[in-house]
């Protein structure tokens, strides 16, 4: 089992993820630390195609993280729940996994306040 860096911490439903730069998603964050965070989406282009360096906003509420620096790291389908097997259009859902690069004293203080307002750590 791989140890992290940076513990991760469960996020509230209503946080929002836009990534930019060439391929612009919006997602729902699944989970978030220091050092990355997770979204689900469900654009069905591949996201690791092209430069995997991006810049994202976070949002709740309002409240927003802007323009933090970062590359995608994974961006897979999850396993669509037979419940759907019925409907005519299918959307896959996948998950993206995005590591924040290069962050200023500024956002890490700023990342640090949302995830002590925001956020319960994962046991």
């Amino acid at each position: 089992m791989v140890k992290r860096k940076y513990p991760r911490f469960s996020i509230e439903e209503n946080v929002i993820v836009a990534l930019q730069n060439g391929i612009n998603r919006i997602g729902k964050v699944k989970d978030i630390s220091l050092g990355g965070l997770s979204f689900e989406h469900i654009y069905e282009e591949d996201l690791m195609g092209g430069d995997s360096r991006k810049s994202l906003t976070v949002w709740i509420n309002d409240v927003n993280l802007p323009k933090i620096p970062c590359r995608i790291v994974y961006d897979h389908p999850l396993q669509t729940p037979s419940e759907y097997d019925s409907f005519t259009i299918r959307l896959i859902t996948k998950r993206c996994g995005i590591q924040f690069e290069s962050l200023t004293d500024q956002q890490i203080a700023q990342l640090e306040l949302f995830l002590k307002t925001y956020a319960q750590e994962e046991t």
